[in-house]
């Protein structure tokens, strides 16, 4: 696979940390993040989905959530293709979900991971009208014309996509006890797109293996950029030292 122009790509010590990014989001979504983890010799991979960042908000609504299934996939083979084989996952909201599928499914791959604020179990969101709210800031920018006729045929688009993002959900949610690898689980206690209590009925679930459950009271949904960024990358700094990992990466500065 081919690196896409916006990704990231951090190349640094031999312990590898694939991030994953949101629904309407993009690499920026994580990028401090990645920075925070970089500093402390990671190599940060954090591929863009397909049909993001555009100036287009249709071009994410043709594509598929079996399509970014499928990026994730392909975004450890990137990491494999450039000589990582030690690698954490994780993922903020929908990245999540495909993060959580890659520990179930590809267990091998990883020494563990998680997410922030993903719907992984059923919860009611408020996805819908947030896509729509940053599909109008984009159509205003490039001065389109017609902006409210082309919101409203984005609903339906929008809504059918969740459906199957929603499935994609499921298939973790059902799949948890499949994950043998210490997971971390990261909830906005202000979070305005997803009910914040999801996340006790997926750490429920996570019983066979070992997780650290980070709760951040004064966050909204993108804990990655909220006020209490710096306590959420100092936890997953140390989640990840605390991995079995398989190779030395050397001296870290946490």
């Amino acid at each position: 696979m081919l690196q896409a122009p916006d990704s990231l790509f951090f190349p640094h010590g031999k312990q590898a940390v694939l991030l994953l990014h949101a629904y309407s989001g993009s690499p920026n979504d994580v990028r401090m993040l990645a920075r925070f983890l970089e500093k402390l010799n990671y190599t940060v991979y954090v591929p863009l989905y397909t049909g993001h960042k555009t100036a287009d908000p249709l071009d994410i609504l043709k594509e598929t959530a079996e399509k970014w299934w499928q990026d994730s996939q392909h975004a450890v083979a990137f990491l494999h293709s450039k000589g990582y084989h030690d690698i954490a996952v994780f993922g903020l909201s929908m990245g999540g979900i495909f993060a959580t599928r890659l520990l179930s499914t590809m267990p091998d791959e990883f020494v563990g991971g998680g997410f922030f604020c993903s719907p992984i179990a059923p919860v009611k969101t408020n996805v819908t009208e947030n896509f729509l709210l940053y599909a109008r800031q984009v159509l205003e920018r490039t001065n389109g014309e017609s902006i409210e006729e082309k919101i409203n045929s984005y609903r339906p688009l929008v809504e059918q996509q969740l459906a199957t993002i929603e499935e994609q959900a499921r298939y973790a949610f059902e799949n948890l006890a499949a994950i043998n690898h210490p997971f971390f689980l990261a909830q906005s206690g202000k979070d305005e797109m997803i009910e914040a209590k999801g996340v006790f009925q997926t750490a429920e679930r996570l019983r066979q293996t070992a997780f650290t459950l980070n709760w951040y009271p004064e966050s909204g949904h993108v804990i990655t950029v909220g006020p209490e960024r710096r306590q959420f990358e100092q936890d997953v700094a140390d989640f990840l030292a605390s991995l079995g990992w398989r190779e030395n990466n050397g001296e870290k500065n946490n």
